[in-house]
């Protein structure tokens, strides 16, 4: 199959580091001067959505088009943005302590399908076909469910047929689909937190490509956690198989997904969608 690049992106970097926008100092000057909480609420939430819609273009301009003039079309998976999947998890345990297994998935997954289509609104805006897609459409089928599902087998023939006429697909990550042998029906499923790299593996496996890009809030794998340690260094290329003996794993990449690229032979690149000229960290999972 021709190369089609495989970009996941991750919900800070979806985001952007700065959730109100650049100009802190003037926001928080400007809440004082609202008359109640609700007033605060909405300029804050107007604040973020512009912030939002700003770091999309970003994306879309910087990663996902300079690819698409080239002429090939990347397959984009997404997370949700920051802090979404936690708000919604809060917000179902604040309604009941054991919710429904099937009602916390779809709960959690909506967080994904915001993103998705966000993203692909924007690149319809600077004229670039794009289609958000569920991780029922893309065809990711899991073999239990309706939590922590496994995927076992993709279905990629509506993404391929996305990518003969040069649409791109973005793709929910997180999710997929089971048959529930209870209710002898398809019922939906996600993958476990940091499920979306899973997505993108799985993906990238599925349409025979060699390698996957996550771009995220950093633009690497270091020895320790940087935040803590001022002697942190950033690892240029580690083997797939020492890594998934680290302990503590780094948050960066999910262990499962380091676990399936190297069952399936798809390499991984950690990148900065920040800083995407950094070379970042290559996790070698072929060979």
């Amino acid at each position: 199959m021709n190369r089609v690049p495989v970009l996941k992106f991750g919900g800070l970097t979806l985001q952007g580091l700065k959730r109100f926008g650049p100009d802190e100092e003037r926001l928080l000057e400007n809440c004082k001067q609202q008359q109640t909480v609700n007033d605060i609420y909405r300029l804050l939430a107007e604040r973020r959505n512009i912030a939002r819609s700003q770091r999309l273009h970003q994306i879309a301009r910087q990663l996902i088009e300079p690819l698409y003039t080239q002429g090939l079309t990347p397959v984009v998976v997404v997370s949700a943005f920051d802090w979404a999947t936690d708000k919604l998890s809060q917000l179902a345990a604040c309604i009941s302590p054991e919710p429904s297994p099937r009602e916390y998935a779809r709960l959690l997954m909506s967080g994904e399908l915001r993103a998705n289509a966000a993203l692909s609104i924007t690149l319809e805006a600077i004229g670039i076909p794009a289609r958000s897609m569920t991780g029922r459409e893309a065809g990711i089928v899991t073999a239990n469910g309706p939590v922590d599902g496994v995927i076992s087998k993709i279905h990629k023939g509506h993404i391929l047929e996305l990518l003969e006429k040069k649409i791109i697909p973005v793709v929910a990550g997180f999710q997929g689909y089971y048959y529930d042998p209870v209710e002898q029906r398809d019922e939906v499923s996600i993958l476990g937190r940091g499920g979306s790299n899973l997505t993108a593996v799985a993906l990238a496996d599925a349409l025979g490509q060699n390698d996957c890009i996550m771009f995220s809030n950093v633009d690497g794998i270091y020895d320790k956690d940087p935040n803590a340690f001022d002697d942190a260094k950033k690892i240029d290329e580690v083997n797939a198989r020492d890594l998934l003996a680290w302990d503590p794993f780094p948050h960066v990449i999910q262990r499962e997904a380091v676990a399936y690229a190297v069952e399936s032979q798809v390499d991984i690149w950690i990148r900065s969608g920040f800083a995407p000229e950094i070379p970042g960290t290559f996790i070698r999972c072929r060979g």
